[in-house]
């Protein structure tokens, strides 16, 4: 069972996170590392839930497999996992370049 990491609730859907997980496993068995293509070097991460109190979105990173909260920086498409550090994709859905 994951974590919200908003309310410490059980908010994450179990089944989008499997998968989601079982997914991204094919991005790894074709990742290409020197790619100078963002989605072809670095794994999208999975959005896996909102929280039932504050209704922040949850992602899930596909390296620690902890879920965290979703957050983006304008004009970037990548964004950095607060528990292990690993680089990651946003989602396409909600990507902002205004």
């Amino acid at each position: 069972m994951y974590i919200c990491p908003y309310c410490g609730g059980n908010c994450v859907n179990e089944d989008a996170a499997n998968m989601y997980l079982k997914m991204v496993e094919k991005f790894f068995k074709y990742q290409n590392k020197d790619s100078e293509i963002t989605f072809e070097r670095y794994p999208t991460v999975g959005e896996v839930g909102e929280c039932k109190k504050t209704g922040g979105r949850i992602y899930l990173c596909p390296y620690c497999k902890k879920p965290f909260k979703a957050y983006y920086i304008k004009d970037k498409v990548t964004i950095t996992c607060p528990n292990c550090n690993e680089t990651l994709c946003i989602p396409a859905t909600n990507r902002t370049f205004c």
